[in-house]
């Protein structure tokens, strides 16, 4: 399941700081890779975007602290089917779902994944 959920995870993760980064630029001018690296590694700013980084970088992990297929899908579900609008990544989230059509096209991979 860790393979499975990997290139998905990951594709919906760039989609979410692809639009990011289109909502900074406009507002701000081109910056670059390094510049938008450090901008999204403000927790106060970012902080929201934990939770998914999070997921990626658990997807990620080998031996034998890695989470089982199992815990990736209940956590990927969790956090993702449906988004809590009461927390910040919610709510964050589905304003991007409602703005960015990439960001629903990798999202519905995942969720056809985990259905």
């Amino acid at each position: 399941m860790a393979d499975e959920l990997r290139a998905p995870l990951l594709a919906l993760h760039k989609s979410v700081l692809a639009a990011e980064r289109h909502n900074v630029e406009r507002v701000h001018g081109a910056m670059s890779a390094a510049a938008f690296l450090q901008l999204v590694s403000d927790p106060l700013r970012y902080g929201w975007l934990k939770p998914l980084t999070e997921l990626v970088l658990a997807v990620e992990e080998e031996g034998e602290d890695a989470p089982t297929a199992e815990e990736l899908r209940d956590r990927t579900r969790a956090l993702l089917l449906p988004p809590q609008r009461d927390s910040p990544f919610g709510r964050r989230y589905l304003s991007l779902m409602q703005r960015e059509p990439a960001v629903v096209l990798a999202h519905s991979a995942v969720a056809r994944l985990l259905a």
